[in-house]
């Protein structure tokens, strides 16, 4: 007899997409940068993920892009947080993958002249590095939190319950975290305000209503490819404020020791 295979199983059967989803910004931006945003006819998704990757890293370390560490940390977080939560797997701890991964990225931003493009793989490999340490680390502070010394017996587990003195400082930590954000946004609008009437018209379609570069440039009478770089130089120099006004000064106070040195924080 001859068996008709079902709906679901014709589905299971199917090949999978050589490529996932990429967000329309994200693929214009590796367009822009001379950068395939579809896999080779020899290379699948992780080989392709990989390879952009190194490609996006190099590119951001000799040129401070803002747009390509965008895009290079649209592309990759997923991964790594899913391989972060594979590694907190083997631990019991509660620390969270999404904060280990941003904190990476964080150094992959501060300190990207310690990258080195020596092979395709090689982002994967640099911020998997970076990763794991942050995690080693975090789950040797939070074990160490657990414990409390005593006079005679040893140690014991402490108690899990948030003091007076904890809720303090987690109250202060969140305040300077609002602080800072505010700080940032008073001068990205500072940055934005200094822009031509156009520019800032272009970010707004694009950034606040989520236009397509077709749409927008419509909206402001210009062509696709005049939309792309109106918008593209918008961000440059917004970027460059930023960059002169704050995270230039941020980085010299971090890595003031040694610039060229990795130092991962968190």
């Amino acid at each position: 007899m001859r068996l008709t295979p079902s709906r679901a199983s014709r589905a299971v059967l199917q090949p999978l997409p050589k490529q996932r989803r990429l967000p329309t910004l994200l693929v214009e931006v590796l367009e822009r940068h001379g950068l395939d945003p579809a896999p080779t006819d020899d290379e699948g998704e992780f080989a392709w993920e990989n390879r952009t990757a190194t490609s996006l890293m190099a590119s951001y370390r000799d040129t401070r892009d803002a747009e390509l560490f965008e895009a290079l940390h649209r592309l990759v977080l997923p991964s790594l947080e899913r391989w972060i939560v594979s590694l907190l797997r083997r631990s019991i701890t509660h620390l969270d993958a999404r904060e280990i991964a941003q904190d990476a990225f964080v150094n992959v931003y501060l300190y990207p002249s310690s990258f080195r493009d020596d092979h395709p793989g090689s982002f994967r490999v640099w911020v998997r590095t970076i990763a794991g340490n942050l995690v080693r680390r975090s789950i040797a502070r939070s074990r160490g939190s657990a414990l409390q010394a005593l006079p005679e017996s040893g140690r014991e587990p402490a108690d899990p319950r948030e003091g007076p003195e904890r809720a303090a400082l987690r109250a202060e930590q969140s305040a300077d975290l609002r602080r800072a954000w505010a700080l940032l946004m008073l001068l990205y609008l500072r940055a934005y305000g200094e822009l031509a009437p156009r520019d800032r018209e272009a970010l707004r379609l694009v950034e606040v209503e989520g236009l397509g570069y077709l749409e927008a440039g419509a909206r402001l009478g210009v062509g696709r490819s005049n939309m792309k770089m109106i918008v593209f130089r918008a961000r440059r120099r917004i970027s460059r404020r930023l960059q002169l006004e704050c995270f230039a000064p941020l980085r010299r106070t971090l890595g003031a020791a040694d610039a060229g040195e990795l130092r991962c924080v968190g």
